[in-house]
């Protein structure tokens, strides 16, 4: 018998002990500790995986750097959910000569090819053809969509409503602690240097200080706390703090004593 086949033997066991002494929660402790645990995020009923939730976050700082409603959020969310389900396609993946979380085609003139596998940059095209779309704010998403986007079946986008909001709350800090991800460990760990200058890419955020181990963004509200949390795994960030709440990869969120004053990142350490 192999060490691996002895160790599923073993978690097999665990699992029906959980069963026994505690039923689904029991379950769900067990796993933690496992090499096999959920990798993914969750937000509000949904489930995405870590590269979904980093495309997510991205999209949604576009927005907030524009200084555009939520509602724009909401609305590129549902495009990109129904195009790509937030995936970032390359040519050949998506229809004809589309590319991008938007499906975008170059020939129409969205931008070239390498532009608009750029997410800032298809996401910033969406919204620039959005806002000229008359009533856009309260127009149904499904017809404000299909004004930027033009597809076969335009109906097609209202179906990712409910689901784009719950992203839209969460990744712009209106539901606090709105995204929880969970990982055995991170994709891998970037240097400090590369967290400061892609958050302040990101989102509208100034100064960060930093340690060998943290990044502290003073000033900074929810749409930071979930933007890291969002980006934890291809990051290799470890834990985040604030206001009095901690999020882990390996325990979710948790009341812990952080300050109101800075949102703290801190680095996995190998």
């Amino acid at each position: 018998m192999t060490t691996r086949t002895r160790f599923g033997l073993l978690i097999a066991a665990l699992l029906v002990a959980a069963v026994a002494v505690g039923g689904v929660f029991a379950i769900r402790a067990a796993l933690k500790t496992s090499p096999f645990a959920v990798h993914g995020c969750t937000v509000d009923r949904y489930d995405l995986d870590t590269s979904q939730a980093a495309v997510a976050s991205t999209m949604v700082g576009v927005v907030t750097r524009r200084q555009l409603p939520e509602r724009a959020a909401v609305l590129v969310l549902a495009a990109a959910l129904q195009e790509s389900k937030l995936r970032n396609l390359a040519l050949g993946d998506g229809d004809r000569d589309s590319v991008g979380v938007l499906q975008q085609r170059p020939s129409q003139g969205w931008g070239t090819e390498q532009q608009l596998s750029d997410l800032r940059f298809a996401t910033g095209a969406f919204l620039d053809a959005l806002i000229k779309v008359p009533n856009w704010q309260k127009e149904d998403l499904a017809v404000a969509i299909q004004a930027v986007q033009i597809s076969a079946d335009g109906s097609a986008y209202a179906q990712h409503e409910a689901e784009a909001q719950a992203l839209s709350n969460a990744l712009t800090g209106a539901v606090q602690g709105g995204i929880t991800c969970s990982f055995g460990k991170p994709t891998q760990v970037a240097p400090v240097a590369t967290v400061v200058t892609q958050v302040v890419r990101d989102l509208p955020v100034t100064a960060p200080t930093t340690t060998p181990s943290t990044v502290s963004v003073p000033g900074a509200r929810w749409q930071t706390v979930a933007w890291f949390v969002a980006n934890a795994d291809r990051l290799g960030i470890d834990k985040v703090a604030y206001s009095g709440k901690q999020w882990t990869r390996a325990n979710g969120w948790k009341s812990a004593t952080a300050p109101a004053t800075a949102v703290v990142a801190t680095m996995y350490q190998r």
